[in-house]
């Protein structure tokens, strides 16, 4: 990124966690004028000015709107670790952002997308791209490894672990257990997850075949994008067994299930965050990708 490359440029970011300072610190160090809300501790510092009266306030006249990774709740408000309010991406805040404007979030919802009807601003979905979703997955992973040790009384040594699906966050999952030497099986319903998994040199069981083995695993991971932990396959797991979910919102595991059998789950969402400069760097570079992609080349600033 060019020292100025964001010069005359406003850009709000909102909402969110530590990794939304390293979206200001960069921001800025771009040359953008940094509007912030959410009440996130150090981001007086990290963009250089106070926080705005309002998130209206820290809208208006922005080109770029970051909002969280974590994205919306099922009431619409933006994740916001830091805060009670509730932040609301109305069309009231949203008319006042600058013509053009980009407002990047973890997904373009039904909802947001018609809040911005009629504003100046385009909702971009970006919580899917490819390399956001590669960069995340070392965080996550590195997360996932500390939830287990907290959340265990074995060593990862040795443990017999299952990891559902092998994708961009499965692949990071399953290779860190593995580099802990914890006896790691891939099970998905995708024979080519499956080749991969084998290629990798870890042990594989088809999701077809799952229920005959399942309670042999003390933890158990999933990385899957929907529900595949099953009620049948809770009740046939070890009663002390981990469950770990590291999905977004519905989540991958029927945790009504597990709490009827007593199953211990650890809904260990975000964990991105727990690297919070680091997230928010591969964040920002690949926001920027796209605002480079949308907007600077095509000379619309």
């Amino acid at each position: 990124m060019s020292e100025n490359e964001l010069a005359g440029i406003t850009v709000a970011v909102v909402g969110g966690d530590l990794r939304m300072l390293e979206h200001m610190r960069r921001a800025r160090a771009a040359g953008a004028v940094v509007q912030h809300y959410g009440s996130v501790p150090g981001a007086e510092a990290a963009a250089g000015r106070p926080q705005a009266a309002s998130l209206e306030d820290a809208v208006k006249g922005a080109k770029i709107i970051s909002c969280p990774i974590p994205g919306v709740g099922t009431d619409g408000s933006l994740f916001a670790k830091y805060t009670d309010e509730q932040l609301l991406m109305t069309p009231d805040v949203l008319a006042g952002a600058a013509p053009g404007a980009l407002m990047f979030t973890y997904r373009d919802t039904p909802q947001l997308i018609e809040w911005a009807k009629g504003t100046p601003v385009e909702v971009i979905g970006y919580g899917e791209d490819d390399e956001l979703c590669i960069l995340h997955a070392i965080p996550t992973a590195e997360g996932a490894i500390k939830v287990a040790v907290e959340n265990t009384d074995e060593t990862l040594l040795g443990m017999p672990v299952l990891c559902f699906g092998l994708g961009r966050v499965g692949t990071s999952v399953a290779q860190a257990f593995d580099a802990m030497r914890a006896r790691v099986t891939v099970t998905a319903r995708n024979p080519a997850q499956l080749a991969r998994a084998t290629a990798m040199g870890l042990d594989t069981v088809p999701l077809s075949g799952l229920l005959d083995v399942i309670d042999r695993f003390s933890l158990v991971v999933s990385s899957a994008s929907n529900r595949v932990v099953t009620r049948e396959m809770i009740e046939r797991m070890r009663p002390d067994v981990l469950i770990m979910d590291l999905c977004s919102p519905p989540g991958s595991v029927d945790f009504d299930a597990a709490k009827a059998f007593e199953r211990r789950v650890v809904w260990a969402r975000a964990q991105a965050g727990t690297a919070p400069r680091s997230a928010g760097a591969h964040e920002w570079q690949v926001l920027m990708r796209i605002v480079r992609e949308r907007l600077l080349t095509t000379g619309k600033t």
